[in-house]
Formats: C-alpha cells, sequence, structure tokens
C-alpha cells in the first residue's frame, strides 16, 4: 500500500486499526510519522513522541512537550528545526505566551490554521492553565484575527460547554453580526437545548445573511418537519 492511501485511511477513513496493522514491520520514517499521528490522536502524546524521535521531526517532537506542559523542553527542539515553518513560530509564539511573554505575534492564517485544533488538543492534555490563559485572552488574539471568538466557541460546543461557547458567540457578533456560521452555531446549541424557536430563528438568520446556507436549510427542515 503506497502513501497515498495510508493517508486515506488516516484523514479519511480514520482506520487507524489498518494501518497500524500495515506499517508493523515498516521502519521507513514516513511510517513512524504516520503512527505518531495516530498516537497523538489517540491522546498517547509520550507515545507519539517517541515515534516523532524515530522518524526525526522535531517540529512535532516540540508539540509532544508542548503538549504535554514540558515547554522547556519544547522551545530548544523546536529551535532545530532546519526551516521556521508557520506552525514553528506558531508553537513559539504560543509558549512564549504561556509563559507572560508578548514579544511576539500571532498572523491572521496562524490563528486560522491551528488555533481550534490546538485548543482542543490542550483541552485532551488537560493543559487547563493554557486553555484558561488563551480563552481569557480572546481581545488579544481578535486583534489578529476577528473569527477568534468563534473558533473558541465552536471548541467549547463541542465539549458540551453551552453556556460558555453562546458567551463566545455572542463577543463575535459583536465583532461581526453578519456572520452566517456564527448564527449557525448558536442555532445547533438551541437546538440542543430543545429551544425549537430560537434555533430557527438563528438558522433563518444565516440564511438571510448568506443567500444559501445548506446547513442551516438541512437544519430547518429537520425543525420543522
Amino acid at each position: 500500500m503506497n502513501k497515498t492511501e495510508i493517508n486515506n485511511l488516516l484523514y479519511a477513513e480514520k482506520n487507524y486499526s489498518k494501518i497500524k496493522e500495515l506499517l508493523q514491520n515498516s521502519d521507513e520514517s514516513w511510517s513512524f510519522n504516520i503512527l505518531a499521528k495516530i498516537s497523538l490522536n489517540e491522546g498517547k502524546i509520550k507515545q507519539a513522541l517517541e515515534l516523532f524521535k524515530k522518524a526525526g521531526n522535531t517540529e512535532c517532537m516540540g508539540y509532544c512537550y508542548f503538549l504535554m506542559g514540558e515547554l522547556q523542553k519544547a522551545i530548544p527542539v523546536l529551535l532545530l528545526t532546519k526551516e521556521s515553518s508557520p506552525f514553528t513560530k506558531w508553537l513559539l509564539f504560543l509558549i512564549s505566551f504561556s509563559e507572560g511573554k508578548t514579544d511576539t505575534h500571532p498572523t491572521f492564517f496562524q490563528i486560522r490554521n491551528f488555533y481550534e485544533q490546538d485548543l482542543e488538543m490542550l483541552l485532551n492534555t488537560k493543559q487547563y492553565k493554557i486553555v484558561q490563559k488563551i480563552l481569557d485572552n480572546n481581545p488579544y488574539f481578535a486583534k489578529f484575527n476577528s473569527e477568534v471568538y468563534k473558533y473558541s466557541a465552536r471548541v467549547l460546543f463541542n465539549r458540551g460547554f453551552n453556556e460558555e461557547a453562546k458567551m463566545f458567540l455572542n463577543k463575535s457578533l459583536d465583532v461581526c453580526y453578519k456572520d452566517p456560521e456564527t448564527h449557525y452555531i448558536l442555532g445547533e446549541i438551541y437546538t440542543k437545548e430543545g429551544n425549537k424557536i430560537k434555533a430557527l430563528s438563528e438558522f433563518k438568520k444565516a440564511i438571510a445573511i448568506s443567500g444559501i446556507y445548506k446547513p442551516a436549510q438541512k437544519r430547518i427542515k429537520d425543525l420543522q418537519g
């Protein structure tokens, strides 16, 4: 099986057991990278770290240290990366930020590409102090990407923190009221809470803003029977 097929199993099908079976005897670096990503997704950070070491992936090694809360181990490893990628720069910023330093700043694209997944991973690894610091400082992140409130809300909603998610969604609407996705997520929360009237209102607002917003159209059809 080639890399393309393995990647399909990893990202599309999420068939981790099949990948482990196929790669169990492989000693190629790309195989270790794939197995390490599976370990990350399964929350096995220490196991992922050892696999990334075998793959020689210093960037992801640094990420593992970060998720384990071992920030001072993460920094020198990240600085060893041959090229300072956007992800490496983002991680170095987050480490600096978590230590109370603001000598560097995030970019719009770093927040768009990495913020949500890393907030989720930090919750998975119980790095609650960093999570709380990030959430408390959303106004700071919003200076660089105003959609950060929506990103925070989406993670919180997916974790079942409905009230907290609504708080961030309302902040998102203060910044950009005409964002159909924000109204849609609010509609999903009200649906989950059994508030059909408010849910329909938010879904209709999403459609009114975008003209065509198929997820909201589907939810309206579901609610109206």
